[in-house]
């Protein structure tokens, strides 16, 4: 797992040029939509149900809402959010401390705290999960797990600056659906079929419930989105109940954004 961690740089051309599909063999069968569930989980919780959906357990992804600065967030001082949770209860947290990926954060510590971060990521292949939320012992299970860091949404708009720039909120929107794309890409690029994600960066980094879902919407589900067919089942894992529901609320509704109807796959039943 520490072996086969990498890290791909905000420069990566490959996931650059994330709005290009691959092609398709002519014998490939015809591509089928991609399951969509919301779910009132931790990610923890999300990894633990994909494990039981999916046969053997196999081609999962679970996505890392990072610190960029710091290996595991605040998982050494006792800090409970989701990145802590994975660090405390799997084998990520070696996977992040190894020198391979050590210019993740140095990049982000060296380019002056800019709020905005990098499209940097890594990928940690076969992480092995053995605790749950609660600290209990688990039966082993493994998935890969990609790191990134959203937008911080809050210090951009603090920050001096950012705080007389123009449309600063789409261009908040703009750089995390560009970073959300890049996720999927390498998703999509490392075989991982079934992906458990969430309401992105809306945490402490307060980026828009609404947003974060549109542009999730925007990239999996609407008519002509990029991923739409390029995954089995894709689990949101959202702890907080009010924001699993307004997450819900967009992410099917069959009037998105701009007014245009959507070719909407079955809605999956959520678990709120």
């Amino acid at each position: 797992m520490m072996k086969g961690t990498s890290l791909y740089g905000p420069d990566n051309r490959h996931l650059q040029n994330w709005g290009r599909p691959p092609r398709r063999p002519s014998w490939a069968s015809p591509p089928t939509h991609v399951h969509v569930e919301v779910q009132k989980r931790t990610t923890l919780e999300g990894c633990i149900y994909m494990q039981s959906m999916v046969p053997g357990g196999v081609d999962i992804g679970v996505l890392n809402f990072a610190s960029a600065t710091r290996p595991g967030g605040g998982f050494r001082k006792g800090a409970s959010a989701q990145e802590e949770s994975l660090a405390r209860s799997s084998t990520l947290f070696k996977a992040l401390e190894s020198d391979k990926v050590k210019r993740f954060y140095d990049q982000h510590k060296a380019d002056g705290r800019d709020p905005f971060y990098s499209h940097a990521m890594i990928y940690s292949p076969r992480v092995v999960f053995f605790r749950d939320d609660d600290g209990g012992w688990l039966s082993p299970t493994f998935a890969d797990v990609l790191t990134c860091a959203a937008v911080n949404a809050k210090q951009v708009r603090a920050s001096e600056r950012y705080q007389w720039t123009p449309d600063i909120e789409r261009r908040i929107e703009d750089t995390m659906k560009e970073r959300m794309g890049r996720i999927l890409e390498l998703f999509e690029y490392r075989h991982a079929k079934n992906l458990v994600l969430g309401s992105f960066g809306t945490g402490v980094f307060q980026n828009d419930v609404g947003m974060v879902a549109g542009a999730w919407r925007e990239l999996l589900r609407d008519r002509g989105a990029r991923f739409r067919f390029s995954f089995d089942r894709v689990l949101f894992a959202i702890p907080d109940e009010r924001t699993a529901r307004e997450f819900e609320e967009v992410f099917f509704n069959d009037q998105p954004r701009g007014g245009r109807r959507s070719g909407s796959p079955e809605r999956a039943t959520s678990h709120m």
